[in-house]
C-alpha cells in the first residue's frame, strides 16, 4: 500500500505559506492548484502552479513530532568519537543546519548543510549531503520564510 503524497506550497506573489489543509487540489496536467487563501474577498482560488513552490512531506517527523517537508531548514545534532595522534579518545559535538530535500538514492537529506562545532565555536559550509534523522533533527524554519538561517551568525543560534 503506497502513501498518498502530502504537500504544502509557498505562494510567491504574496510570500505566504499554504499549509496542507488549505491546499485542496493539485492538477499536474493543467498546472493548477486549488487553495484556500483570503484574497480579493474570496477564500477558494484556482491558481497557476508556476506561482508556487511545492514542498513534499518526507514521511518523517522531527524530534518534537513536527512534520518535515522538502525546503524545511533543520538543525541536527551530532556526536562523534575518535582517536587523536596520541591515540587518546576524543569526542566532537555540534550540529548541522541545512535545507531538506528528497533524493532517489539517499532518501531524506540536508543539502550542503552548515556545520557548527562546539569545540571550536566555528561554523563552516559543507558540500556534503547529510541524512536527516528524525530523532536528532529539529525543524527550525523553511528556505522561503527565513533563508538567513542558512548562513553567518544565525547558524550558531
Amino acid at each position: 500500500m503506497s502513501r498518498i503524497p502530502k504537500y504544502r506550497a509557498w505562494y510567491k506573489p504574496l510570500g505566504v505559506m499554504i499549509e496542507p489543509e488549505n491546499l485542496v487540489m493539485i492538477n499536474f496536467d493543467t498546472k493548477v492548484l486549488g487553495v484556500y487563501l483570503e484574497m480579493d474577498g474570496k477564500g477558494y482560488h484556482e491558481l497557476r502552479m508556476s506561482d508556487f513552490e511545492l514542498m513534499q512531506y518526507t514521511g518523517r517527523c522531527d524530534l518534537h513530532g513536527r512534520e518535515i517537508f522538502e525546503g524545511d531548514i533543520t538543525k541536527q545534532t551530532y556526536h562523534a568519537e575518535g582517536r587523536d595522534e596520541n591515540h587518546e579518545l576524543v569526542s566532537f559535538d555540534g550540529w548541522h543546519i541545512g535545507p531538506v530535500m528528497l533524493t532517489p538514492g539517499a532518501g531524506i537529506v540536508m543539502k550542503h548543510p552548515i556545520r557548527y562545532s562546539l569545540e571550536t565555536d566555528e561554523t563552516e559550509p559543507t558540500k556534503m549531503y547529510k541524512k536527516v534523522s528524525g530523532k536528532r533533527a529539529e525543524v527550525i524554519d523553511n528556505i522561503y520564510e527565513n533563508p538567513a538561517l542558512l548562513g553567518g551568525e544565525a547558524a550558531k543560534a
